[in-house]
C-alpha cells in the first residue's frame, strides 16, 4: 500500500518525541544507539535523510528543554554528543504514557468493531 513505509511516517506526530525520549530515559545515549533502538517501536532508520530526521528530533527536545547534552570523549575517535533525560522531559514521558494508553482504548475497540468481518 502507498505510504505505509517502515520509517516514522506511519507513527502520529509526537510519537518519534516520546519513543526517543523514553529510549534516553532508560540509559543516556548517542544518536546511533537511538536509532538502533528504535526497531523495538518498529521505527527503522536507514539512510541519511532519516538520520538526519532523527537528529533534528533529537535537537527539536534539546530545544524543548526535554533533554540535555554531553560529550563522551572516552573512545578513541571523534567525540560522541550523548543525550540526558531531564525532569521536563520525564514528565513529558509521564504525558505520552497517558495519550497511549488513551489511544490503545480507540484502537482495542477498532479492532473488536472490524473483528466482526471476520469469516
Amino acid at each position: 500500500m502507498p505510504g505505509y513505509g517502515r520509517g516514522q511516517g506511519r507513527f502520529r506526530r509526537g510519537w518519534i518525541e516520546s519513543f526517543v525520549l523514553l529510549i534516553i530515559a532508560e540509559q543516556p545515549a548517542h544518536g546511533y544507539e537511538i536509532a538502533n533502538k528504535l526497531s523495538d517501536f518498529g521505527v527503522i532508520l536507514n539512510g541519511i535523510g532519516q538520520m538526519g530526521n532523527l537528529y533534528r528530533t533529537l535537537s527539536k527536545l534539546e530545544d524543548m528543554g526535554l533533554v540535555v547534552t554531553d560529550w563522551d570523549t572516552t573512545d578513541s575517535g571523534p567525540s560522541k554528543k550523548i543525550y540526558k533525560i531531564t525532569e521536563d522531559g520525564l514528565m513529558f514521558l509521564r504525558n505520552s504514557k497517558e495519550e497511549f494508553e488513551e489511544f490503545k482504548k480507540i484502537i482495542e475497540v477498532f479492532i473488536q468493531r472490524v473483528s466482526k468481518f471476520e469469516k
